[in-house]
């Protein structure tokens, strides 16, 4: 699936608008729907969807990235 605004990803992230394209992918903001707040997604390229290394590189920073709790990042 091809991300674009207004597409439910992940049964609970409604994509909004794409921030950035990079080497990974591309990071979307998107409403979540159970918390009720605003999110940026990091939407992987297919490629590396099935090198579990990689997958796990990519957990590493998700779980870096939400120990950040500063008032000016979203």
């Amino acid at each position: 699936m091809r991300p674009s605004a207004g597409i439910t990803f992940g049964g609970r992230y409604e994509l909004s608008s794409r921030i950035a394209v990079g080497g990974m992918g591309e990071v979307w903001k998107a409403s979540d729907s159970i918390i009720g707040r605003t999110v940026a997604i990091k939407i992987l390229k297919d490629e590396y969807m099935g090198d579990p290394g990689f997958l796990e590189r990519f957990r590493a920073e998700a779980r870096h990235a939400a120990l950040v709790n500063r008032g000016e990042i979203i």
